[in-house]
């Protein structure tokens, strides 16, 4: 329940007990300015979304590796700001604990045994980073429900998933411009709108703590006309980075090499006669096996 003091500040009460719920402010992470969390922020933004952006999928386990990262930084990152009361961490503490995690996943994502997950939690972000920059563009939200705009956003989401299914390349080209574009496009617009732009809106969507409210009620989100401008061009180029990495990368995303032959297997039983020359073979056979074992190392790229 909302209620004002008399000297006009938003004052949140407990619906059941009618207590007064404290506040605390709702940076969650984003600093100030360019304060330490906002700088760290803003390298960290760039470093990786334009790379991912313009060969993500080229990078193929340094991408796979990312698309983890990305998706722990988020999930910790909501988990801690609607769950922390009205003290808070600090910014930059915050900020070093969900990168902490990003580092993480970007272990556990380069290991072969996650490649399927991380590809399609790459789709997945795609997806969603897509759907949450047409939320961005209007003040206040797209609609002023916020269970309609998350439902626009998974929806983008789930097809971004599906597309995977449907047309593994393509999904992969529109995943990575898609996630590096609204990266990069964030870190831009912490630089030119600080906290009051993207970074804004997108604790507005992520940020649902009762000890949060006053902040996000006493200011809404308006985004200025240079934030519009970035998300719409990012939104622009992401087709467009899809194509050119099209053009440029044509193989698969995935490369592990081809199949051993059936040589390297040893299926093939020699036809020759070995028998005058038993130590050249010995050592063949020793120098065949090596060889099968580098060309089938998990970490082959």
């Amino acid at each position: 329940m909302v209620s004002h003091s008399p000297n006009g500040s938003v004052i949140i009460l407990d619906p059941s007990t009618q207590n007064i719920i404290p506040q605390g402010p709702g940076s969650d992470g984003s600093g100030s300015d360019f304060s330490s969390s906002a700088i760290v922020w803003i390298v960290f933004l760039v470093v990786t979304g334009a790379p991912l952006a313009v060969a993500g999928v080229r990078g193929w386990r340094c991408t796979t590796g990312l698309a983890v990262g990305l998706a722990l930084i988020v999930c910790s990152w909501a988990a801690i700001i609607n769950s922390v009361n009205e003290v808070g961490i600090s910014d930059i503490h915050l900020t070093l604990i969900v990168l902490a995690f990003g580092l993480l996943g970007l272990v556990i994502g380069v290991f072969e045994f996650a490649r399927v997950v991380a590809m399609a939690v790459l789709c997945l972000t795609g997806g969603l980073s897509f759907g949450m920059r047409i939320i961005l563009l209007k003040t206040d939200l797209l609609f002023s429900s916020l269970g309609l705009n998350w439902l626009i956003i998974v929806v983008f989401g789930v097809a971004g998933g599906l597309l995977l299914i449907w047309k593994n390349k393509i999904a992969m080209l529109i995943a990575c411009a898609s996630t590096g574009t609204f990266l990069a496009s964030l870190g831009v617009d912490l630089i030119f709108n600080r906290q009051s732009g993207l970074s804004f809106g997108l604790r507005s969507l992520f940020d649902s703590n009762d000890n949060h409210l006053a902040y996000f009620l006493e200011t809404t989100y308006h985004p200025a006309l240079s934030t519009r401008i970035i998300i719409a061009a990012s939104l622009g180029l992401t087709p467009a980075f899809a194509f050119v990495q099209h053009l440029l990368f044509k193989q698969p995303f995935t490369r592990r090499g081809p199949p051993p032959s059936d040589e390297e297997l040893c299926l093939n039983y020699p036809t020759e006669d070995f028998s005058a020359n038993r130590a050249t073979a010995f050592f063949s056979g020793i120098w065949d096996g090596a060889k099968l074992k580098m060309s089938t190392s998990r970490f082959s790229v």
